[in-house]
Protein backbone atom coordinates (compact mmCIF):
# COMPACT_ATOMS: atom_id res chain seq x y z
CA UNK A 1 0.00 0.00 0.00
CA UNK A 2 1.28 3.38 -0.99
CA UNK A 3 0.84 6.23 1.00
CA UNK A 4 0.16 9.87 -1.17
CA UNK A 5 1.23 13.67 -0.01
CA UNK A 6 -1.22 15.83 0.90
CA UNK A 7 -2.22 18.40 -2.52
CA UNK A 8 -0.16 21.38 -2.74
CA UNK A 9 -3.04 23.93 -1.37
CA UNK A 10 -3.76 21.65 1.59
CA UNK A 11 0.23 22.17 2.43
CA UNK A 12 0.05 26.03 2.12
CA UNK A 13 -2.81 25.90 4.43
CA UNK A 14 -1.29 24.06 7.09
CA UNK A 15 1.82 25.99 7.50
CA UNK A 16 1.88 29.06 9.60
CA UNK A 17 4.49 31.36 7.21
CA UNK A 18 2.06 33.61 6.17
CA UNK A 19 0.65 35.15 8.69
CA UNK A 20 1.77 37.80 10.03
CA UNK A 21 3.96 37.68 13.40
CA UNK A 22 4.31 41.01 15.41
CA UNK A 23 5.81 39.07 18.76
CA UNK A 24 8.68 36.88 18.85
CA UNK A 25 7.51 32.98 18.46
CA UNK A 26 6.16 31.09 21.71
CA UNK A 27 8.02 27.46 21.98
CA UNK A 28 4.50 26.29 21.33
CA UNK A 29 4.64 28.56 17.97
CA UNK A 30 7.89 27.15 17.21
CA UNK A 31 6.67 23.61 17.43
CA UNK A 32 4.08 24.16 15.21
CA UNK A 33 6.14 25.47 12.56
CA UNK A 34 8.64 22.87 12.83
CA UNK A 35 5.38 20.30 12.40
CA UNK A 36 4.28 22.04 9.13
CA UNK A 37 7.80 22.60 7.57
CA UNK A 38 8.49 19.20 7.47
CA UNK A 39 6.70 16.95 5.10
CA UNK A 40 4.60 14.44 6.12
CA UNK A 41 1.98 12.30 4.35
CA UNK A 42 -1.58 11.34 4.65
CA UNK A 43 -2.51 7.89 5.61
CA UNK A 44 -4.69 7.33 2.85
CA UNK A 45 -4.04 4.48 -0.27
CA UNK A 46 -2.89 5.41 -3.19
CA UNK A 47 -5.92 3.64 -5.07
CA UNK A 48 -8.51 5.52 -2.92
CA UNK A 49 -10.34 8.34 -4.79
CA UNK A 50 -12.36 10.73 -2.91
CA UNK A 51 -14.58 12.05 -5.59
CA UNK A 52 -17.43 13.42 -3.41
CA UNK A 53 -19.74 14.74 -6.95
CA UNK A 54 -19.79 11.28 -8.60
CA UNK A 55 -20.49 10.00 -4.83
CA UNK A 56 -23.65 11.77 -4.83
CA UNK A 57 -24.76 11.34 -8.13
CA UNK A 58 -24.73 7.58 -7.73
CA UNK A 59 -26.80 7.68 -4.73
CA UNK A 60 -29.16 9.95 -6.45
CA UNK A 61 -29.61 7.55 -9.42
CA UNK A 62 -29.93 4.57 -6.87
CA UNK A 63 -32.94 6.69 -5.02
CA UNK A 64 -34.75 7.59 -8.31
CA UNK A 65 -34.70 4.18 -9.20
CA UNK A 66 -35.58 2.01 -6.02
CA UNK A 67 -39.55 3.41 -7.04
CA UNK A 68 -41.92 0.49 -7.77
CA UNK A 69 -44.04 0.61 -11.04
CA UNK A 70 -47.22 -0.94 -9.73
CA UNK A 71 -48.50 -1.00 -6.09
CA UNK A 72 -48.47 -3.84 -4.53
CA UNK A 73 -51.63 -6.00 -4.24
CA UNK A 74 -53.11 -7.40 -1.06
CA UNK A 75 -52.85 -10.89 -2.00
CA UNK A 76 -48.92 -10.36 -2.86
CA UNK A 77 -48.11 -8.28 0.61
CA UNK A 78 -49.87 -10.75 2.68
CA UNK A 79 -48.33 -13.94 1.21
CA UNK A 80 -44.95 -12.04 1.49
CA UNK A 81 -45.82 -11.37 5.43
CA UNK A 82 -47.05 -14.91 6.14
CA UNK A 83 -44.32 -16.87 4.07
CA UNK A 84 -43.08 -19.56 6.84
CA UNK A 85 -45.79 -19.22 8.95
CA UNK A 86 -48.18 -21.94 7.62
CA UNK A 87 -50.50 -24.10 10.27
CA UNK A 88 -48.04 -27.13 11.54
CA UNK A 89 -49.31 -30.41 11.33
CA UNK A 90 -50.18 -31.68 14.66
CA UNK A 91 -48.06 -35.47 15.65
CA UNK A 92 -49.11 -36.22 19.22
CA UNK A 93 -51.90 -38.04 18.58
CA UNK A 94 -53.11 -40.49 21.15
CA UNK A 95 -56.34 -42.82 21.74
CA UNK A 96 -58.30 -42.05 25.01
CA UNK A 97 -57.70 -45.53 27.29
CA UNK A 98 -61.28 -44.56 28.33
CA UNK A 99 -63.16 -44.34 25.35
CA UNK A 100 -61.08 -44.90 22.44
CA UNK A 101 -61.13 -41.66 20.68
CA UNK A 102 -58.35 -39.70 19.07
CA UNK A 103 -56.93 -37.21 21.33
CA UNK A 104 -53.72 -35.07 21.77
CA UNK A 105 -51.33 -36.00 24.28
CA UNK A 106 -50.79 -34.79 27.38
CA UNK A 107 -54.65 -33.25 27.25
CA UNK A 108 -58.33 -34.50 28.60
CA UNK A 109 -60.43 -35.90 25.71
CA UNK A 110 -63.13 -33.63 25.06
CA UNK A 111 -65.10 -36.87 24.62
CA UNK A 112 -64.88 -37.83 27.55
CA UNK A 113 -65.05 -33.99 29.20
CA UNK A 114 -68.02 -33.58 27.13
CA UNK A 115 -69.84 -36.88 28.98
CA UNK A 116 -68.94 -35.92 32.70
CA UNK A 117 -70.03 -32.17 31.54
CA UNK A 118 -73.59 -33.44 30.77
CA UNK A 119 -73.85 -35.80 33.66
CA UNK A 120 -72.80 -32.94 36.05
CA UNK A 121 -75.08 -30.44 34.47
CA UNK A 122 -77.99 -33.40 34.33
CA UNK A 123 -77.57 -33.76 38.07
CA UNK A 124 -77.34 -30.10 39.09
CA UNK A 125 -80.24 -29.03 36.66
CA UNK A 126 -82.36 -31.93 38.51
CA UNK A 127 -81.45 -30.63 41.81
CA UNK A 128 -82.77 -27.32 40.94
CA UNK A 129 -85.74 -28.28 39.93
CA UNK A 130 -86.30 -30.60 43.05
CA UNK A 131 -85.28 -27.12 44.88
CA UNK A 132 -87.78 -24.96 43.05
CA UNK A 133 -90.93 -27.42 43.67
CA UNK A 134 -90.39 -27.44 46.92
CA UNK A 135 -90.23 -23.61 47.18
CA UNK A 136 -93.09 -23.34 45.48
CA UNK A 137 -95.03 -25.72 47.91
Amino acid sequence: MTLRQLPPQWRTLTRPSHVLQLRPPSSIQRQFSYLASTPFSLALPAAVQLSIPSLLSGIWDSILRAVPKKKTSHMKKRSRFMAGKALKDVTNLNKCSACGNVKRAHLLCPYCVKEIRDMWMGKTKAAEKDASSKVEM
